[in-house]
């Protein structure tokens, strides 16, 4: 096990919870070692919240050398590990698959391939129930192998149904992996550049996306191939800010899992992200009616697979999903919907949310500060900014114009004018230098400037002059979504 350093190891332990802790203790027991051996006594001291600085830990563990710490490390991490595997295999049918693959390896190194082949026919049987089509692969061509070097007496037709099977897998691994290709160059496409912002870069992207993708989805398709299509086509038409379309794609992926039910225990991440793109449009089509009723549905589908099922990753991205939906839903709701206990309890669960990248939190932290602005609780906006604008490397900029030009507003509402004139030319300079490209920034710059000289009326009907062009179009759809001044006066 190549892993010594220490952070690694104490995020995994901190990540265990009781159950997870007495099954490893009771695994190292069952071995006829525990507290005698260094690896498990180190585990003790760890998982009791000692530290690997801690001067004492050379008599605790008895250390002869100083690189018998990090051996220690790299034992204990994998010995971990296996016990997750052993603890939770029986709730990932991968794990299985990959276990009798193994023990199909084994046999066959000891020259007993015929057990081999029945243990890799059990095997297959597991991966196309669960539709593990690389796993799939790899059993036929181990099967293959196995065939073409010694003798089984197996049938030709045995022989054709192997060729036939491996040529279906291949088309199929082929499919998923075009498509899986797509969508991420579409997702990392967004995450770089945001939405299309104009009729050429519309173009741009149209080529980009026919470049990898021409042909359809066969019709005799998997069920992965057939979610992986709309993923693609969600990315092509979300990016282009065409909602219907993407509404479409995202509810087409969701009923796939939701009508079968191994899918809907199995693809649990899948599901979760098919929904949480459901409530994204709904967000941006401002329908509070169909975003309450995803979020139900997601909801009560959460609260069932917690009673089945212990998958981390899953609960963590479900808590996150939950969260920006609450938040989501407080926005398209009329204003005053909310107390400030129910805002605070907000941004605690925002603190605390694990599993999350940086980028989403803060921009949880920046909806619960709009959702303050619209409530009139400019100070408490403030706060919940503050960690955006204090962020060294953001990985958007648009989050950090929105979130200044937030900031601005509110110090105008608490009558901080020596600040926002200040704040004005700063942000401004900062558009120039990033070179910002929807001009909604200038004008909203434009009417905080009006503000500020009195010229209030005249400042706001400027302001809906050069909206207006703005509304009609799509291309600024999301900046008004996410900051539509308007609502705030």
């Amino acid at each position: 096990m190549a892993y010594a350093k220490k952070e690694l190891l104490l995020e995994l332990i901190a990540s265990l919870d009781s159950s997870e802790k007495r099954f490893f203790t009771r695994q190292v027991n069952l071995l006829g070692s525990g507290e005698t051996d260094k690896f498990y006594r180190l585990f003790r001291h760890l998982s009791g919240g000692g530290s690997l600085d801690d001067p004492a830990l050379t008599e605790l563990l008895d250390l002869t050398g100083p690189g018998q710490l990090t051996n220690l490390q790299r034992h204990l991490y994998g010995r971990i590990l296996d016990a997750l595997r052993l603890q939770h295999r029986h709730r990932d049918p991968s794990v299985q698959v990959r276990e009798q693959i193994d023990h199909a390896n084994l046999l066959y190194d000891r020259g007993l391939y015929l057990h081999a082949l029945k243990i890799l026919a059990r095997a297959k049987e597991l991966a196309y129930t669960y539709h593990l089509d690389l796993h799939h692969l790899l059993i036929i061509d181990f099967e293959k192998t196995i065939e073409s070097r010694h003798i089984t007496r197996a049938s030709s037709k045995r022989m054709t149904s192997l060729t036939t099977e491996s040529r279906r897998r291949q088309e199929v691994m082929d499919s998923t992996v075009r498509q899986s290709n797509l969508q991420l160059v579409l997702q990392r496409h967004f995450i770089q550049h945001g939405h299309v912002g104009s009729a050429a870069e519309a173009r741009r992207f149209y080529q980009l996306y026919h470049h990898y993708f021409s042909d359809p989805v066969p019709p005799r398709a998997t069920y992965m191939e057939r979610i992986l299509g709309h993923q693609c086509r969600f990315w092509y038409h979300y990016n282009q800010l065409q909602l219907t379309e993407a509404a479409h794609h995202s509810a087409q992926w969701t009923a796939i899992i939701e009508a079968r039910t191994e899918l809907r225990e199995r693809e649990i991440n899948y599901y979760i992200k098919g929904m949480d793109r459901r409530l994204l449009i709904a967000f941006f089509c401002a329908d509070a009616g169909a975003h309450r009723e995803v979020h139900t549905t997601l909801s009560r589908y959460i609260e069932a697979f917690r009673s089945t099922q212990q998958q981390r990753n899953s609960q963590l991205m479900a808590g996150v999903v939950l969260l920006r939906a609450e938040i989501n839903q407080l926005l398209l709701d009329p204003p005053r919907t909310c107390g400030p206990a129910q805002l605070a309890a907000l941004a605690e669960r925002i603190e605390t949310a694990g599993g999350v990248d940086r980028h989403k939190q803060l921009v949880l932290y920046y909806k619960l500060a709009a959702v303050c602005v619209l409530q009139r609780g400019y100070q408490p906006a403030l706060d919940y900014l503050q960690p955006i604008l204090n962020e060294g490397k953001p990985l958007r900029h648009d989050l950090v114009v929105y979130a200044r030009l937030l900031q601005l507003w509110c110090h105008l509402q608490l009558g901080h004018r020596d600040f926002v004139g200040y704040g004005l030319n700063n942000l401004a300079r900062y558009l120039g230098r990033i070179a910002y490209p929807s001009s909604y920034p200038g004008l909203v710059l434009q009417l905080l400037r009006g503000l500020l000289r009195g010229e209030g009326e005249t400042a706001w009907a400027q302001l809906e002059r050069h909206l207006e062009p703005l509304r009609t179009g799509v291309f600024q759809l999301r900046e008004l979504r996410y900051l539509d001044i308007a609502r705030c006066k």
